[in-house]
């Protein structure tokens, strides 16, 4: 005979990471994570999402406006950078922190559609 114990976690939705870096992107904060957020929405019943920011030391209003986010959705984590390290490193740092069982990166300045 074999028993087999299931612990909920079998069950819960699969985890999307939606990770963005950031530079310099105060006026494009706000409509990209509504948009996203609209979209993710939709999708509640079927995943759970997490958006990571990783600000590369913007000079601008960028890192309130994520406190902010973050400080109003548990979805939302920020890391900020000391200096500015890069485009790249800023895309392996989110993707390092990620939780998500898959990775989607995301430029903040929505020139490129989200469609689903």
């Amino acid at each position: 005979m074999t028993i087999v114990t299931f612990t909920g976690s079998e069950f819960r939705n699969k985890l999307i990471s939606i990770c963005v870096p950031v530079l310099n992107e105060k006026e494009n904060i706000l409509p990209l994570y509504d948009a996203v957020d609209t979209i993710t929405k939709d999708m509640a019943d079927q995943y759970e999402f997490e958006f990571i920011f990783t600000d590369n030391h913007s000079t601008d209003n960028t890192f309130e406006k994520l406190k902010n986010l973050a400080a109003t959705d548990q979805r939302v984590r920020v890391f900020r950078f000391s200096r500015n390290f890069g485009y790249q490193r800023s895309i392996l740092t989110a993707y390092m922190k990620a939780k998500g069982d898959a990775v989607v990166q995301l430029d903040s300045d929505l020139q490129d559609p989200l469609i689903y």
